[in-house]
Parts: structure tokens; sequence; C-alpha cells
């Protein structure tokens, strides 16, 4: 297949991330162009990566390269207009850096206005990717552990900082299968003043398929994964089924006792999470002419995104609230309100 062209909206460090995984094994695509209105950072970027397309404008990059792929990783605060300007000029495919949205209804509009304009829209859950994980869902899809009877899953980040990737994980393991319902409590205020605006601390219950109850916490009170200290690493889950126990966390790999024994294997973060960002840029490149099919295509995106805003309205509710029943912003403005006293 022909060498598809891409382009980045966004230079900063989680940027970095996206363009190394061109050198580690994105073979179908190349990073012609970058974008951010901060003309020093731009330059930096654009240097160290060896692109040769620089823009301050948005727009003008995309009349200027025509990119197949944008790669939006721009924070969620200048979201909405960014939207605005790929829903005009109508590129062929978006990756975006999760969360899709801090809101319900920005999510919605992402979410439908790709699609109605033809742009394909991909959410850059790149930790499906990481081997830990991808084990724990062959050991419970395999059914080596008989009918899972529960499990916990936890990060030390927010729940739009971390949770997203945690819940994305909980709904990769259990098949993309829609979540029955949530019930959550939240505390603090601190969270809404930064870019993944969110409460401070969230913890609750899922019923994921099969009435599996999975615990959950999200923010720095949850506990640790093997004494992991950084909190962007602090995450993981562990599933306990009839016959055995299977778990991965970031930066330490998996683990599994079946009835076969018991087995595991290291990951450290770093290096693992090149690998994945390459495995996802690279198949979300061979899949845009059937992008839907795609594990991190927005209708599956969409799945972990609505869980998340379905544990603020819980929280907000105080009752079990259906994730597909939709969350409106004003819901979330109130719960912020209510904590912030």
């Amino acid at each position: 297949m022909p060498v598809l062209r891409t382009a980045i909206l966004g230079c900063g460090p989680r940027a970095a991330a996206h363009a190394d995984a061109y050198a580690a094994g994105v073979t179908a695509g190349r990073l012609v162009a970058c974008c951010d209105l901060d003309p020093v950072r731009l330059d930096a970027f654009a240097g160290r990566f060896g692109v040769s397309e620089r823009y301050a404008d948005l727009a003008e990059m995309l009349r200027g390269v025509r990119p197949d792929l944008v790669h939006v990783v721009a924070p969620p605060p200048y979201r909405s207009a960014i939207l605005d300007v790929l829903l005009r000029e109508r590129p062929r495919a978006v990756l975006v850096e999760k969360p899709l949205a801090c809101l319900p209804e920005e999510g919605v509009a992402w979410i439908e206005g790709c699609r109605g304009c033809g742009i394909a829209l991909f959410v850059n859950h790149q930790l499906r990717y990481h081997r830990p994980f991808l084990r724990v869902r062959e050991i419970v899809q395999s059914g080596a552990l008989g009918r899972i009877e529960f499990g916990r899953g936890s990060c030390r980040g927010r729940l739009l900082e971390q949770g997203t990737h945690l819940f994305d994980l909980l709904s990769f393991v259990f098949g993309d299968a829609p979540v029955a319902w949530v019930l959550a409590q939240a505390e603090g205020a601190g969270g809404y003043a930064g870019a993944h605006s969110s409460p401070d601390y969230c913890a609750g219950v899922a019923c994921f398929p099969d009435e599996v109850h999975v615990a959950f916490e999200c923010g720095s009170p949850a506990g640790t994964w093997r004494q992991e200290q950084r909190y962007w690493l602090n995450k993981g889950l562990e599933l306990v089924g009839e016959r055995g126990r299977v778990g991965a966390s970031t930066n330490h790999g998996w683990w599994a006792q079946t009835e076969s024994g018991l087995e595991g294997e290291g990951a450290a973060y770093g290096p693992e999470d090149l690998r994945a960002q390459a495995r996802l840029t690279q198949t979300v490149l061979e899949a845009l002419d059937c992008p839907e099919k795609h594990p991190a295509h927005a209708t599956t995106a969409r799945i972990s995104f609505d869980l998340v805003m379905a544990a603020q309205r819980s929280a907000l509710l105080r009752g079990r609230i259906d994730p597909r029943e939709p969350a409106r912003d004003a819901e979330l403005a109130a719960l912020r309100a209510a904590l912030e006293g």
C-alpha cells in the first residue's frame, strides 16, 4: 500500500510519543507536518523529528498538506475550536488523544460531527496494545479462569486523566460489550482547575457483562500497584474467576494463577508504550478503508467515554446509572458545584 501522509496538531511532550512511534514501527505512514501556536515549541518539535512543514494555523496545515491522518494532541480545553476546523476542512481521519472530551455533549459532538462529515475518528487508547493487557484479555477470553466472579481496577490519575485509560482497558478485557450500570461517589474539586477537568477522587462499582461487578478507584487516594509511586504509571486491573485470577499494571507486567499454575512477565512502561503507540498508529493507518472495525474507532471508544460520564452522573444523582443513558453538561456542572461546596 502507498505510504500515507500524516500531521500532528500540538507539539507538547505527549506529541513526542506520537512522533517517536513512527521510527519504532510505523511503515504505513510518514509524518509530514506539525502545528502549534507556540513558535518555539513548534520549531523545536519540527527540528527534533525532521518535519519539514510547520504551521501556526490548523486550517492552513490541512489545506496545505492534505494529510490522510491528523494526530490531535492539543489539550481538551482547545478541542471545541479544533473540531470546528476539522468539520470544515474534512481530513480523511483523525486520531485524538484521550480523553475525547471533558464534557458529554462535546464528546457526542465529536463523534456525530465526524460521522456526518465522513471523517474516520479514532481515540488514542494505546494501552490496548500493551502486551500485559493483551495477555490479560487473552486469558479471560480463553475461558481459562472459568466464569469471572469479580474484579478491581484503579489508577492514581483522576477520572478524566488516567481514569479514561482504566475504563477503556476494562471495556477491552470484557470484549467491549455494554456495561449495565455504574454506581459512584466523588470528592474534591481541585481537579477541575486542570486541563482534564474532573473530581479529585471517584470510586464505585461497575456491572460488566455477565453481571461481573468491578470495583474502581480514580485519583490520588487510590491504592498502589506494586508500590508504584508515579501517578501516571499507577494503573492496573485484576479479575478473579472460578478457576484462578489474572491481572496487569503499567510498568510492572502481568500475572496469572490458573489450574496450569503460576505465570507472568514483567514489562517496563517506556519501551512497551513506544511499541504500543507504533502498533496503534500503524493499524489505524491500515484500517482507513474500513475504520469502524478498528478497536480504537470512536464507536468502540464511546463505551468507556460514556462510562466515565455516567460515573460522574451517578455521583451527582446518588444512584445506579446506565451508561447508555445520555449525560448532560449541566449535570456535570451541578456535580462540580456540589463538590465546590
